[in-house]
């Protein structure tokens, strides 16, 4: 930010706030008037002294000031003059004319001494003084000269006063009225309508600097102010933000909204021109009241704004809240006393309590004849959704009624849809709002009220239950478990023998489920219980299905299906919580569950154990978040990153990275490593693999699981490597199935990396000497753990029975193009297309270390056959097609060329301009590639019996197979 300097005299003599950036710069000089210029152009002026000479000064005029600059591309005026507080235009002599207020009179003078420029400049003077007052007396209004009067009588002022500015001897008065802001020498300036400039603060940001200091920045300057104390700063600071708000905000849902009378108040406190609203209370409310809803959270009241939300505001929302503030008040503040009324001038302490008692408890609200009958109240809901009543809807919701309740109709199962059903649009746009809001919001209990019983008799699907007397006092059980019904209430049952709690649990449980969801409780579960649920991406007509969950298992029959689903949480692809919404959402095999809390108490808990379950970064492996190979997430994304990135790296896993990336890489790691995402560009290959290390080192038990068993593993002492053999075998078959699978991967990735020891120097032995201690969890000085892990790199094939894979081979005619050359390998590597990737075949010269894309129509073969034994062809994405499209003028949508005969429809988006790109995607997954190498154990870089070779060229990861001696 730049300091300008500011010239000054006198504070009622205009100020010269300098620009930093010209007018001319174009930043669309329409935002910075609401009214267009009437006329504009160069005048003489006399200074504000009286002197005799003239200054030169640009001049313009609109409907509602008349300005002057220093300069046509100055942006912030001298002076600014209201055009209603302008009393006379006068002509003097033959070339000047007065402009007469009741303060000041300006002299101007036409240049050039042109008479006919200064009749011009009276005469629109004139004309608009004059329009502008009709203006005003059509519309009844009795305009003071300040600049903070709306049209409607109401003032616009937010914040008015003194402030230091920073280059100025004396203080300015700074007037924030709608969204502009205007500058005064002082207090009288002000109210007689002759100021110094104003600020539009749609281009403007507002920041605090100092303890007293704050600067107002826009694209022109930036405006430095003083206020006398930290807490006058923090107001202006406020206000002004607000004022950047309004700015860029739109009346156009407010005005609608406003259209109905009754919404022109707020409706709790009845303050004018609220421009907040409830969405599911149907209540439109003030800045004030809308922030103590906003207090009460998401679960009680949806506040949005009228200006700023416009997304929300679709017309059917807008069509509910036509209703109007008095008749949705017939039923909130139908019984409110008026001593307890809230008023414009109220503290924020009376507002809350009146909120609080308005909406959450229901204090005020007009009862229902049906209130207290759930039963009752719920088919009455269903009833009225079938009419155009969303009165009678609100009051049936807030007064108890189920928003999702049963319907009794297996087509139309909820009261959304019942209300779709019978083109209800109203109906279901406030139940959408209030589908998570409405039940339990009244009488809403602070916590769950827990009882404690002497004794029960389950009989008939019934149980009868005995209270305990009071001098009993607090008895605690060994064992215990809980029930938790529909009304919000928690029964816990305990007993001393686990047996019997055991058959309590499994009686009730079976008595609880359906017959086809017995399945959910013959199992040792933590919880069963039923929950509204909905797929994919529509949150509308929730259905019903039921849910066990036990350890990382998660049990569920959903609504119409005939078997029980078991989910392994441990391999889940995302586990997200809603807290707002009270919702869990789970996404699983391609498919998304979101399964809904409705405010349960029992929720959190159901929320606790889909977390646990679903794998924590501090317990042994088979707690960790899995890959569905089995593998821990965390491992696998470590070494697919550095499979892709450092294969190559010199001293990979020997060179140490930087102590707090890799310990807070870990950290992200451990506490949610789906969400975790590795790329080359932020972070660096030897901080992945300290953080791989530093994981297999401190996982809870180790890959062994547990010191007394990788004992054995350490006391293979035979000489002959067969009997050796077999004993790893033997011992890898005893391990847990999680820990067999992570031993496996690693060494299939060390297997990997030891093949490029030409380039990263890492063989065999000295991968074994850091991941001996590693895998072992020792502290190194026992050279036996290097031995095993040596030995299983070695007979990796033998030991963990992997067949090496015969090379596929294909057959490719003369005639075959590079087109159909590329289409044929993206389909053996089952590479779907997708939009945004270009693949090309590549003619590369490794002597020369050159390469060029072919032409989408040369045959290949006859290449292939002039090349020497330093070149090769290569099928890879083309990283240069972007810069390419980028340069071509006129181009934006790749163009489909005419596909020669042969390659598949599926990929069929060709560009031309000397290149062939398809659109697939990124390639396979790095998981998949080290796969794929480690599927032909015993390659050897540069032996003439590799089959596949994994290579980074250009930054690009490729997997170049030899199909007939061609390399693709």
């Amino acid at each position: 930010q730049m300091t300008v300097p500011i010239s000054y005299s006198n504070p009622v003599n205009s100020i010269d706030l300098a620009c930093t950036l010209s007018r001319s710069y174009d930043l669309g000089d329409s935002d910075l008037h609401h009214t267009p210029v009437i006329k504009m152009g160069w005048l003489d002026k006399t200074p504000p002294q009286g002197s005799l000479i003239f200054q030169k000064r640009w001049v313009m005029l609109d409907a509602q000031y008349l300005r002057y600059f220093q300069n046509e591309k100055e942006v912030y005026s001298k002076r600014i003059i209201d055009i209603l507080s302008v009393t006379e235009v006068l002509n003097v002599g033959e070339q000047k004319f007065e402009v007469v207020t009741r303060n000041r009179t300006f002299l101007f003078r036409a240049e050039n001494n042109s008479k006919s420029v200064r009749e011009e400049w009276v005469s629109v003077l004139k004309e608009t003084i004059q329009q502008r007052r009709s203006s005003m007396e059509m519309s009844l209004m009795n305009f003071s000269f300040t600049s903070g009067q709306h049209d409607s009588g109401v003032s616009l002022i937010s914040k008015q006063g003194y402030l230091e500015m920073n280059g100025l001897r004396s203080k300015v008065y700074v007037v924030i009225c709608a969204d502009r802001v205007f500058l005064y020498g002082n207090a009288e300036e002000h109210s007689q309508g002759v100021g110094i400039t104003y600020i539009e603060m749609n281009v403007g940001t507002v920041k605090s600097t100092d303890k007293r200091s704050f600067n107002l920045t826009t694209f022109y300057r930036t405006f430095s102010f003083l206020a006398e104390s930290a807490q006058q700063r923090d107001q202006w600071v406020e206000a002004l933000q607000d004022c950047v708000s309004r700015s860029l905000s739109s009346d156009v849902v407010a005005q609608k909204i406003w259209a109905v009378e009754a919404n022109q108040r707020c409706a709790d406190c009845g303050a004018p021109h609220p421009d907040w609203a409830s969405v599911n209370l149907c209540v439109v409310l003030c800045k004030c009241c809308a922030g103590v809803h906003r207090g009460l959270g998401q679960s009680v009241s949806k506040v949005r704004s009228l200006r700023m939300d416009e997304k929300v505001w679709t017309d059917n929302l807008i069509q509910v809240f036509l209703l109007g503030n008095n008749m949705v008040n017939l039923f909130w503040a139908a019984n409110m006393p008026p001593s307890e009324a809230l008023h414009p001038s109220s503290d924020s302490e009376k507002r809350q309590r009146f909120v609080s008692a308005k909406y959450c408890q229901g204090k005020y609200r007009r009862y229902h004849a049906l209130f207290g009958q759930q039963e009752a109240l719920n088919k009455a809901l269903c009833s009225t959704v079938q009419t155009d009543d969303v009165l009678e809807t609100l009051s049936l919701v807030f007064c108890g009624a189920d928003v999702n309740c049963y319907t009794g109709d297996p087509e139309l199962p909820s009261p959304v849809s019942m209300a779709q059903h019978y083109g209800q649009i109203l109906q279901v746009e406030f139940l959408t709002h209030n589908h998570n809001t409405g039940r339990s919001l009244i009488n809403q209990p602070s916590a769950p009220f827990i009882y404690i019983f002497s004794g029960c008799i389950y009989r008939s699907g019934t149980m009868h239950l005995f209270l305990a007397t009071p001098h009993l006092g607090h008895v605690l059980y060994a064992h215990s478990f809980e029930l938790y019904h529909d009304s919000g209430r928690v029964y816990l049952f305990g007993e001393d023998s686990s047996d019997k709690v055991k058959g309590w649990i499994k009686a009730i449980a079976k008595a609880l489920v359906p017959s086809a969801a017995e399945d959910l409780v013959c199992w040792p579960f933590e919880r069963v219980g039923r929950f509204r649920y909905t797929e994919g991406q529509s949150h509308h007509s929730p259905l019903l299905g039921w849910f066990s969950l036990g350890g990382s298992r998660l049990l569920l029959l959903l609504h119409g299906a005939d078997r029980v689903e078991n989910i392994d949480l441990r391999k889940i692809k995302e586990l997200s919580m809603e807290q707002e919404a009270g919702a869990v959402v789970l996404v699983d095999g391609g498919r998304s569950l979101r399964v809904e809390g409705d405010r349960r108490p029992d929720f959190q808990g159901w929320l606790s154990g889909l977390q646990q379950g679903s794998g924590r970064g501090d317990g042994p492996l088979d707690k960790q978040q899995l890959t569905d190979t089995d593998v821990p997430v965390i491992v696998d994304r470590c070494m697919s990153f550095i499979t892709q990135h450092g294969l190559k790296s010199e001293g990979i896993y020997r060179r140490c990275g930087v102590n707090s990336k890799i310990t807070a890489l870990l950290f992200f790691l451990r506490h949610d490593p789906r969400k975790v995402r590795l790329s080359e560009g932020e972070r660096q290959v030897d901080d992945v693999a300290n953080v791989l290390k530093r994981f297999l080192r401190e996982v809870g038990e180790g890959v062994f699981n547990g010191h007394q068993a990788s004992l054995p593993w350490l006391h293979t002492t035979s000489d002959e490597m067969s009997e050796r053999v077999s004993q790893y075998q033997a011992l890898l078959h005893s391990l847990p199935r999680v820990n067999r699978a992570t031993l496996g991967a690693v060494i299939n990735h060390l297997y990997c990396v030891q093949c490029f020891a030409d380039e990263n120097q890492m063989n065999m032995h000295n991968l074994a000497i850091v991941f001996g201690p590693t895998l072992f969890q020792m502290d190194g000085t026992d050279n036996s753990a290097g031995q095993v892990v040596e030995d299983l790199i070695q007979n990796y094939q033998d030991i963990f029975n992997v067949t090496p894979l015969p090379a596929p081979l294909s057959q490719i005619s003369q005639e075959v193009s590079a087109e159909e050359l590329v289409c044929k390998v993206l389909r053996r590597r089952n590479i779907p297309p997708q939009q945004g990737d270009y693949w090309s075949c590549f003619l590369v010269d490794n002597n020369q270390e050159i390469e060029r894309p072919l032409h989408y129509q040369e045959q290949v073969l006859t290449i292939y056959f002039s090349l020497g034994k330093d070149c090769h062809l290569v099928v890879k994405k083309n990283c240069y097609m972007e810069a390419i499209l980028t340069n071509i003028e006129g181009f934006r949508v790749p163009k489909k060329v005419q596909q020669a005969p042969g390659p598949s429809p599926e990929v069929d988006s060709a560009v031309g301009s000397g290149h062939h790109q398809y659109r697939a995607c990124s390639g396979m997954a790095a998981g998949s590639e080290a796969k794929t190498f480690g599927g032909w154990p015993g390659v050897k870089k540069g032996s003439k019996e590799a089959t596949s070779l994994l290579e980074k060229h250009q930054g690009q990861t490729n997997i170049l197979q030899k199909v007939q001696g061609l390399d693709c």
